[in-house]
């Protein structure tokens, strides 16, 4: 039986990608998904790649924090695509236009969900991103609800270091045993959240069956849950 007394929580910390914009998915599963759909001559290999040449891309050029989220997801693509020798504005825009409903599908469900936890906890977001994730949440209708934001890009350092932690419970001024983080990343999010105290939900959803590493250790989550709107069934 799980031992955390959850109605000690004061503050609640999220992820935001794949957590605050989805069910537990990393966008690169999400991606994978969508070209399966669209584009499925591209294998995942060759999209991976891609894939993480668009996050450096994203990550060098400073013109990337002054996106909002459709811009970002549009230079996301057009980096992908360029990576995988495909030249195609259609392709490009089909893809962007797929990737931004999703996103904003779960960013506005969340967003309620948000407002009512708000009504209880202090709230925050510390996520790897690119310098504009206050700005975005903001414009995507969460920003209201959060306290903190700690993006890793202005932060100058990144999940999974537990000091990017550190600094959101800082800011916060709460003890991390008052403070639950919930993000869908074993490594990157419930390892470094747990080194640093916090109470640790995992929002556990892979719809591309991910093994788990090898060194695994279930007592890292302290919780699982499979949607976000299960965070409120699950506090007391």
């Amino acid at each position: 039986m799980n031992q955390v007394d959850l109605a000690r929580l004061q503050g609640l910390l999220f992820d935001l990608g794949g957590t605050l914009d989805g069910d537990g998915e990393h966008w690169l599963n999400r991606f994978v998904l969508l070209y399966r759909e669209h584009l499925p001559q591209v294998d995942f290999s060759s999209l991976k790649a891609a894939f993480y040449q668009a996050e450096e891309a994203c990550l060098r050029d400073p013109r990337v924090a002054s996106l909002d989220l459709p811009g970002l997801i549009a230079f996301h693509v057009s980096c992908q695509l360029k990576a995988l020798g495909i030249s195609s504005p259609q392709v490009q825009e089909l893809l962007s236009r797929a990737f931004l409903a999703s996103c904003r599908r779960y960013l506005k469900r969340n967003a309620a969900v948000l407002a009512r936890l708000a009504r209880r906890f202090s709230l925050g977001v510390i996520t790897n991103f690119y310098g504009s994730a206050a700005r975005i949440l903001a414009e995507e209708g969460l920003g209201e609800f959060l306290s903190v934001v700690v993006d890793s890009a202005t932060a100058g350092v990144r999940k999974p270091n537990p000091a990017i932690f550190q600094a959101a419970l800082d800011k916060m001024a709460l003890l991390p045993e008052r403070v639950a983080y919930v993000g869908d990343s074993y490594r990157q999010d419930m390892v470094p959240a747990k080194q640093v105290g916090l109470v640790t939900i995992w929002l556990r959803n892979d719809a591309m069956s991910a093994p788990l590493p090898p060194d695994f250790d279930p007592a890292v989550a302290d919780f699982e849950i499979h949607t976000l709107p299960d965070l409120e069934a699950l506090l007391p």
